[in-house]
């Protein structure tokens, strides 16, 4: 080969070298299917499940989001699109997540996009963020024109929020507070090493923790605040948090209240805390662990993704939402199936009943009281667990309530029963035998 063709060769290959790296650095964790945006285009130009990270920036955009050298900015899958900022180095599971797929908690941001553009009464214009985290939520309140109070414990997750507000333009529309809810002053200790794998804040200090402000809800929102929608996600404060907000509970004026649910006895005590201070009676949604969903799923409004979706939303609609009653749906060992429990007043479940996704979810529900399925034996991995892992004593009843249920999809048995599994689920540690529903006429 002549040396002509060799400095050819070489450029080939420098070239594909080159490009390689681009794709690499320009997001780390980029979602399957994303394109790449140029870095001269800026991140106006960013469209949905695109991001850019800093190595790949240019001078002057680094400038708009220093001194976070590590940041990432992307656009975000739900709608609303907008701009969103976190670390690039971050290792726990809530920042891979928002990182790789440009989305978080899939179900709950459908549903939440349903609360605030048909499920809050208009005047009714106020989002309060309890452990407000990466701020996927509190952004998705202000994409929809909402006032937001969002508070966080972790210094690092309030300075990139920081920034997100800054590239929207959302300054007017989010109260940010760095600190956490408690049922009196002082400050609270957060570790922010292991944050995500413990309770958000405590009273307990030590060395590597950073302080936070405890800060009472009362004193952070007016009693008579119209509320759309009140977040708590804290790790075990949510019974603090509501206590520190007593005024405003017992005024009545929240609509919506979504919660981690998990049947402990610290979600039991939060729960019952929050009823104790509400003046009206709440109807619950109670959604099991595992459901999931993508960006692209939440594009396509007639996909089997977000008709699933719909489904498990009808099936576990509860009108007695007393910890005694959703105890009675969970066997003894449920404790470790996190859930999300949605908590509404009658007015919004009226709307959420008229929505036309839950009416066509309640006409397939109808449809399948009718069917007689057919079932096999197999291994399987054991899916998502339906109404809370709710047992049954035998074979034929545990078929009889699967048949009923279009999201369940095997029956498991346990040493005391028979579970109901559904099937957008996470992939399971091990394979189990199982009742597999074949098909239904």
């Amino acid at each position: 080969m002549d040396s002509r063709r060799i400095g050819l060769l070489l450029i080939l290959l420098f070239g594909v070298s080159l490009v390689a790296w681009n794709l690499r650095t320009i997001s780390g964790s980029q979602e399957v299917g994303a394109a790449v945006v140029e870095p001269k285009d800026g991140f106006e130009k960013l469209t949905a499940g695109q991001s850019l990270a800093f190595e790949s920036m240019t001078p002057e955009l680094k400038t708009r989001v220093e001194p976070l050298t590590d940041a990432v900015v992307l656009r975000s899958w739900a709608a609303p699109h907008w701009l969103h900022v976190v670390s690039g180095s971050g290792r726990d599971p809530a920042t891979r997540e928002l990182r790789s797929k440009k989305l978080r908690e899939c179900p709950l941001t459908l549903l939440m996009q349903w609360v605030f553009d048909e499920g809050c009464a208009q005047q009714h214009s106020v989002v309060i963020d309890i452990g407000m985290n990466l701020g996927w939520f509190t952004a998705l309140a202000a994409a929809h024109g909402l006032q937001v109070v969002a508070v966080e414990p972790s210094a690092t997750k309030v300075q990139y929020m920081a920034k997100t507000l800054e590239l929207n333009g959302w300054g007017e529309l989010v109260q940010l507070r760095h600190g956490a809810l408690a049922d009196g002053g002082g400050k609270l200790f957060v570790d922010e090493a292991r944050w995500w794998e413990k309770r958000s804040a405590s009273r307990e200090g030590g060395d590597g923790k950073t302080q936070a402000e405890a800060i009472r809800l009362d004193d952070l929102v007016l009693s008579d605040t119209k509320v759309c929608l009140l977040k708590a996600d804290c790790r075990g404060c949510e019974t603090e948090a509501f206590r520190s907000g007593e005024q405003l509970l017992k005024a009545g004026a929240i609509q919506v209240v979504q919660m981690e649910y998990d049947n402990s006895m610290a979600s039991q005590a939060a729960l019952e805390t929050l009823q104790s201070m509400s003046p009206r009676p709440w109807q619950c949604i109670l959604l099991p662990t595992g459901i999931s969903c993508s960006g692209a799923d939440l594009a396509d409004k007639q996909g089997e993704a977000l008709k699933e979706l719909w489904d498990f939303v009808v099936g576990n609609v509860h009108e007695d939402c007393s910890a005694s009653t959703l105890r009675e749906l969970s066997p003894p060992d449920a404790h470790g199936y996190h859930t999300d429990l949605w908590l509404v007043h009658d007015h919004t479940m009226d709307r959420l009943r008229a929505e036309p996704n839950f009416v066509a979810a309640q006409q397939r529900l109808a449809e399948a009281q009718s069917q007689k399925c057919e079932y096999a034996e197999q291994q399987v991995e054991p899916g998502v667990c339906e109404l809370m892992c709710h047992r049954f004593s035998n074979i034929e009843e545990a078929k009889e309530a699967c048949s009923a249920r279009p999201t369940c999809t095997k029956v498991l048995a346990v040493s005391s029963g028979f579970e109901l599994r559904g099937g957008a689920a996470f992939a399971g540690p091990m394979q189990v035998p199982a009742t597999i529903k074949l098909h239904c006429s």
